[in-house]
């Protein structure tokens, strides 16, 4: 609080402290005159006089960065172009399981943004529902063409040469070949026609960013429609990425037809199961072994567990850089039971790091 002044007085002054949105913007713009013994503790990233923050640099400040999150592509670079020009994006290059999607769309020729596009912009920073309604705006006024490459042409070419297709085959897909590709990122592959490659392309060209969104939803939508026949690996949420969920769904119960088995952790979980069939867990060979227990990596941050049978008894998590044991267990149904099992006794049990000797002496000394 401002010496001298309360929350009554100030809502009935000129008092900079308590401003609306559309006052402080003039304050900030010099429209009205800040007093400058206003000021505010020392505020990181503003300038400073004296220790101090003036109201002024700090609302300045942001504003500045506040600008910045809000940026939105534009077709500033599709209207410089001649010709029909296409956006090209994909989605689905690092997940464990399902398949790699790219989109090509050809927005109307303009200047301007469609009033329907508001708030179009990278599709991984707008919620599921904004990407909802946008791919369905996208798809009233443009072409498009929706191109994928499955899990097991993933592994037969691997993840970039799979990508590389996806495109091609999305490319193909349009009504009408483009005279301009712009492409998100630093690769892109032979075209018909021109290319321009666009680093954060999606943030940039408002084409691309229609295809990240259409790419991403036809991805999400697949993903879900296949967790309705494979319930256990959290496809609904993750949509095939690498969550605790997944990778205890894989421990539990194999891999399916749609997980990439040229992907680690899926490689050393499966090693030697090459084709796209129901498969078992690891055998007793994919993991070092102390005192009878084994633990395998799945990600930098999670290990798995298993006791002298090779049964997946738990995990070592780490959060904010402690490693913690976590037991579980599966009922008759195949619910996850978490804190019980062998390993319930150590249940939470801090270690230094994820070892098996370590937690081996660990459990001998309980």
């Amino acid at each position: 609080m401002i010496a001298g002044v309360t929350p009554e007085t100030a809502l009935r002054s000129n008092c900079p402290g308590y401003l609306d949105c559309a006052d402080r913007r003039e304050h900030v713009e010099g429209i009205k005159r800040v007093p400058p013994r206003m000021t505010l503790p020392r505020h990181r990233g503003a300038a400073t006089r004296g220790g101090l923050t003036t109201l002024r640099d700090l609302l300045l400040a942001t504003t500045t960065r506040r600008r910045r999150a809000v940026s939105r592509p534009t077709l500033a670079i599709e209207a410089a172009a001649d010709g029909v020009v296409c956006g090209i994006d994909e989605v689905g290059v690092s997940p464990l399981a399902g398949p790699v999607v790219a989109a090509a769309v050809v927005l109307p020729k303009s200047s301007r943004r469609p009033r329907s596009l508001a708030g179009l912009t990278d599709s991984k920073q707008l919620s599921a529902g904004e990407r909802e309604r946008l791919a369905t705006a996208v798809r009233k006024i443009a072409a498009v063409g929706i191109g994928a490459a499955s899990a097991a042409e993933i592994d037969r070419l691997n993840i970039y040469h799979a990508t590389m297709l996806a495109m091609r085959r999305a490319f193909a897909r349009l009504p009408e070949q483009p005279d301009l590709a712009l492409v998100d990122g630093t690769r892109a592959p032979d075209f018909p026609c021109a290319v321009q490659k666009i680093v954060k392309g999606d943030t940039k060209s408002l084409s691309i960013a229609a295809a990240s969104v259409i790419a991403k939803v036809t991805r999400d939508r697949l993903m879900h429609r296949l967790h309705s026949r494979y319930p256990r690996y959290g496809w609904q949420s993750n949509v095939g990425y690498g969550t605790d969920e997944h990778y205890l769904g894989l421990l539990r119960h194999g891999p399916t037809i749609h997980h990439r088995r040229s992907f680690s952790p899926v490689t050393r979980l499966f090693k030697g199961v090459d084709d796209h069939s129901e498969a078992s867990p690891a055998g007793p060979d994919l993991v070092e072994r102390a005192a009878g227990l084994g633990v395998l990596r799945l990600r930098e941050d999670l290990y798995a567990v298993f006791d002298d049978r090779q049964r997946h008894i738990g995990v070592l998590k780490a959060f904010r850089g402690q490693w913690r044991i976590r037991a579980l267990a599966y009922d008759e149904q195949e619910n996850l039971l978490l804190g019980e099992g062998p390993l319930a006794p150590w249940h939470e049990q801090p270690l230094p790091r994820p070892d098996e000797t370590i937690l081996a002496s660990l459990l001998r000394a309980s």
